[in-house]
C-alpha cells in the first residue's frame, strides 16, 4: 500500500528531477568527463627517456640470454609479489612487508624487460601520485632531523608510488578478484585475533581512553596492528570490498558467506571503540548506499533516527563525548591541533620534514599545556608539517582526481558487478578520509600502504573491462 501511495510516487518524481538537474550541472558533467591525457603523457619527455632507457636494457637483457633464464620465473610475476605486499599488510611487521614491495618493484621491471611490447598502464592519477612521491622525497632530504627522518620518507615514497605497481601487476579479473577474496579472508583472521584480546583482556596491554569518563569500557581490541584506532582505519579500507562481493555473489552460500565476514569485522571495528572510525564507517555506508541506490537516502534518515534507540550504552557514550572537552583523549587531539597550526605559521611552506623525530624537535616549542605527541593527529596538518603547503595542494588534487577517475568510470559502467566494486573503492577512500580528519591515518606504515593499495583497486576497476577474464 505505502509503494502504490501518491505520496510516495510524487516524493520520488521531485527526487528524481533534482537527480538529473544536478547531474546535469555543469560542476558534475566536469567532474563525471574522462580525463584522457594518455596521448600528452606518451610525447612527454619523461616518457620518452623512460622508453628509451628501457629499450636500451632490454636489448641488453636479450643479449645476455636473460630471457632464457627467466622464461618460466615467478621473478617476473609481479602479481605474486604484489599480492604478498597486499595480503601480509597486517599480518607481518613493516620492513618485511617493504621487502615484499621492493619485490613488487623489481618483478615489474623485470616483466618489462622480459616482454618487449608490454606498456605501462595509464592512469588520470599517475602523475599526481608521482608528484606527491617526489615532494616526499624532496622534504626527506631536506628534513631538519635528515638522518632520523631518512627511514621513514623512503618507507612512505615506497608505499604511494607502490599504487602503481600494484595497478601493473594486476592482469586479469580472475588476479583481481582472487586479491580480493583474500584481502577479505585475511580481515578476517585479524577480526578473530582482535576477539582473542577482548576474551582474554589479561593477556594484553594498552589503555587507549579515558577510564574516568569511560568505566564501561574494560578493553579496546587492536588485533595485530598495534592500536585501535589503527586497527580501525584497516576495517575502514576492507570492509566495503567484502560488502560488495556480498551482494555481487550469485549463490546464498557466497551470500551468506561474506555477509558473515563483513559482520565479523564490522563487530572488531565496534570493539575498538573508535569514535573517529565510527563516523567513517557511517560516510563509507552512507556513500555506498546512495552511489549504489539513491532510494537508500531515506533509509538512511530513518536508521539514523533509530540509532539512539538500538545501539549500546556504551557506543552511544563514546559518540556523545565528541567535542567534550571534559575528555582527555578529545582535549588532548585539540590541543595538538592548536600546537601544529601555531607552529605551522611559521614553517607552512616547506614543513619541518616527515617522521616523529622531525615533529619531536620543533612541536614542543609550540605546544599548548606542555602536551607531548609524536604526530599531529590530523592527515591534513601532518602533511603540510611533513613537505610543506605544496604536499597537502598535491595530495588534495590527487585525491580529487582520483573520484573524478573512479566516479566517472561509475557512470560508463554497465556491468553491475564492476558497479559495486567501484562503489567499494570509491566508499572504502571516503570513511578514510573522515577518519584522518580525527587521527594521522598514515601513522602506521602498513596502513598506510593499504590506502594506497585502495588506490590501486580503484586504478585497476576503471578498467576492469580490458582486463582479460582468465
Amino acid at each position: 500500500m505505502i509503494e502504490e501511495s501518491h505520496f510516495l510516487h510524487a516524493l520520488w518524481a521531485i527526487v528524481n528531477w533534482c537527480s538529473k538537474q544536478f547531474q546535469s550541472s555543469c560542476i558534475i558533467q566536469w567532474f563525471l568527463k574522462k580525463d584522457d591525457k594518455k596521448l600528452v603523457v606518451r610525447n612527454s619527455i619523461f616518457f620518452r627517456i623512460f622508453w628509451g632507457i628501457r629499450r636500451v636494457l632490454s636489448k641488453i637483457f636479450y643479449k645476455l640470454h636473460l630471457n632464457k633464464l627467466f622464461a618460466n620465473s615467478i621473478f617476473k610475476m609481479p602479481v605474486i609479489w604484489s599480492s604478498c605486499a597486499v595480503l601480509l599488510a597486517p599480518i607481518l611487521p613493516t620492513m618485511l612487508v617493504l621487502a615484499f614491495v621492493l619485490a613488487g618493484f623489481g618483478s615489474l621491471f623485470l616483466s618489462f624487460l622480459y616482454e618487449r611490447k608490454r606498456k605501462m598502464n595509464y592512469f588520470s592519477v599517475n602523475r599526481y601520485i608521482y608528484f606527491y612521491a617526489f615532494v616526499y622525497l624532496f622534504a626527506t632530504f631536506t628534513s631538519i632531523t635528515r638522518q632520523e627522518s631518512f627511514l621513514g620518507g623512503i618507507l612512505t615514497v615506497c608505499f604511494v608510488l607502490f599504487s602503481i605497481v600494484f595497478a601493473n601487476s594486476v592482469k586479469t579479473q580472475k588476479q583481481l578478484n582472487v586479491i580480493l577474496f583474500f584481502f577479505i579472508c585475511v580481515g578476517v583472521l585479524v577480526s578473530c585475533y582482535g576477539f582473542y584480546q577482548f576474551m582474554f583482556p589479561s593477556k594484553f596491554s594498552g589503555v587507549w581512553h579515558d577510564v574516568n569518563m569511560f568505566d564501561d569500557i574494560q578493553f579496546r581490541v587492536y588485533s595485530t596492528l598495534e592500536n585501535p584506532n589503527v586497527l580501525g582505519e584497516y576495517f575502514l579500507i576492507v570492509l566495503p570490498f567484502a560488502a560488495a562481493f556480498c551482494i555481487n555473489s550469485k549463490s546464498w552460500f557466497n551470500r551468506i558467506f561474506f555477509a558473515g565476514c563483513a559482520g565479523v569485522m564490522m563487530l572488531c571495528l565496534v570493539l575498538t571503540y573508535s569514535r573517529g572510525c565510527y563516523i567513517g564507517i557511517m560516510a563509507a555506508i552512507a556513500v555506498f548506499l546512495v552511489l549504489w541506490d539513491r532510494r537508500f537516502i531515506f533509509l538512511g534518515i530513518l536508521v539514523l533516527l533509530m540509532l539512539p534507540f538500538i545501539l549500546p550504552e556504551t557506543i552511544i557514550n563514546r559518540f556523545l563525548s565528541i567535542g567534550n572537552m571534559a575528555d582527555s583523549s578529545t582535549s588532548y587531539r585539540v590541543y595538538i591541533w592548536m600546537g601544529s597550526i601555531a607552529m605551522l605559521k611559521d614553517y607552512w611552506l616547506c614543513g619541518i620534514g616527515p617522521g616523529t623525530a622531525a615533529f619531536n624537535q620543533v612541536y614542543p616549542l609550540y605546544a599548548y599545556n606542555s602536551i607531548s605527541a609524536p604526530h599531529s593527529h590530523n592527515l591534513f596538518l601532518q602533511i603540510v608539517c611533513d613537505t610543506g603547503i605544496v604536499g597537502l595542494i598535491i595530495f588534495l588534487v590527487l585525491i580529487i582526481q582520483y573520484y573524478r577517475m573512479t566516479c566517472g568510470a561509475l557512470s560508463r559502467e554497465s556491468r553491475k558487478e564492476n558497479k559495486l566494486l567501484l562503489i567499494a573503492s570509491i566508499s572504502a577512500v571516503t570513511g578514510f578520509m573522515v577518519q584522518s580528519m580525527s587521527d594521522y591515518t598514515f601513522y602506521n606504515y602498513r596502513v598506510m600502504l593499504l590506502f594506497w593499495v585502495c588506490i590501486g583497486f580503484g586504478m585497476i576497476l576503471t578498467k576492469m573491462t580490458k582486463l582479460k577474464e582468465v
